[in-house]
């Protein structure tokens, strides 16, 4: 069997992990590349024990990153979401997680220029949501720094803040930022029943349920307090990607397979006790939200499902707007109250073009490991 090897790295983005590649380096056919990442990864497999993903949704990601020709850009940026046990990898969605280690990966791969220690923004542009990212994060000879004093819930220990800004971010998979035309629809499944929605298209396009029409006690941070509920959120999620067009309608859709649109849960403060025991207070947050994605709970909160949630939350006539605590509705932050702690993001938001909305929010991100990642069959292609 031939052998060859390719350029890798494995950046934690948030909480997130990602495969990091150059774009120079992979085939120009998207077919090839997509067996090569596979490969890389070890999918089809629920263990991906033959390669490097880590067997879960937050785990298996893709970064494909490189110089931008673009004027009001330094990188491009390509966001993959690589299924586990399918040959599938969903370009659809961004991943604002992993948005975090990009910047940190382009200085360290030497694609900008850093003149100075200090803070240093990249500005990256996202294919899938076709917006703007501009990453801000420390630099010392020319290098990221990795250490700091920010925590973030979901991630052990502390790290060096990386902040991102998302500009003009509405509309990235659909073209309008409430693709339905209503801030809130009615989705009616074959039993019988019926869920309000509301469905926004900013950072990723997403699907807000009231928890509480699913009689769910908002304190529930594990999947097995969820089980019973996720074959229904599945259905909604289903019927509005095909009333959007986003399956067509003959396709083969399951939550493993096909990532948007996204969908979480949301509902008003109460107190509860995260994974890591610690008890949250009606005055510590602002909005219950779980984010189910590929099928699985999510066990923090995604970022750009945050995005989606925070500009949501500002608007009136959307759920998120009734169930978001007064402060939230006067006040350009959001606090998100999720499985594992609290995620912070303020939405700057125009009454007169709310897609134009910019989102702030602080992560941090780590360099795990660089070198060459061994790739059979494909030495041919490569070269």
């Amino acid at each position: 069997m031939d052998w060859s090897t390719l350029p890798c790295s494995i950046y934690r983005g948030g909480t997130s992990k990602a495969l990091l590649l150059r774009n120079r380096d992979l085939p120009k056919d998207p077919l090839t590349r997509d067996q090569l990442i596979l490969s890389l990864f070890g999918s089809p497999d629920k263990r991906q024990i033959n390669g490097l993903g880590g067997a879960t949704p937050t785990t298996s990601k893709v970064g494909i990153i490189e110089v931008s020709t673009r004027k009001d850009a330094d990188v491009d940026y390509t966001f993959g979401q690589v299924s586990i046990d399918k040959p599938y990898i969903d370009y659809i969605p961004n991943c604002g997680n992993v948005s975090a280690a990009v910047g940190p990966f382009a200085v360290e791969q030497g694609m900008v220029s850093t003149t100075k220690d200090g803070w240093n923004s990249v500005r990256i542009y996202n294919t899938n949501t076709k917006a703007i990212i501009v990453s801000r994060f420390m630099v010392q000879d020319h290098h990221f720094v990795p250490d700091g004093n920010t925590k973030i819930p979901g991630v052990p220990g502390t790290g060096s803040p990386v902040y991102l800004d998302f500009i003009d971010a509405g509309g990235g998979v659909t073209g309008k930022l409430f693709p339905t035309g209503n801030k809130q629809d009615k989705i009616h499944l074959p039993d019988g029943s019926i869920f309000r929605v509301t469905v926004i298209d900013i950072g990723n396009l997403t699907i807000l349920m009231d928890g509480d029409e699913l009689q769910l006690k908002g304190t529930e941070v594990s999947e097995r307090e969820l089980s019973h509920v996720l074959p229904t959120i599945e259905a909604v999620r289903q019927q509005v990607g095909r009333m959007l067009g986003i399956f067509d309608a003959n396709q083969a859709v399951s939550a493993t397979t096909h990532a948007i649109p996204k969908i979480a849960l949301v509902q008003s403060v109460r107190k509860y006790r995260t994974t890591g025991l610690e008890w949250l207070n009606e005055s510590d947050y602002d909005i219950v939200a779980r984010a189910i994605t590929m099928g699985n709970l999510h066990p923090t909160y995604p970022v750009t499902g945050g995005m989606a949630l925070s500009v949501a939350s500002k608007i009136p006539g959307t759920i998120s707007f009734e169930k978001c605590s007064p402060h939230c509705q006067t006040n350009s932050q959001l606090r998100i109250g999720h499985p594992a702690g609290v995620l912070e993001m303020e939405a700057e938001v125009s009454e007169s073009d709310p897609s134009r909305a910019k989102v702030t929010l602080v992560r941090t991100a780590r360099p795990l490991i660089s070198g060459q990642a061994w790739i059979p069959s494909f030495a041919k292609v490569l070269q």
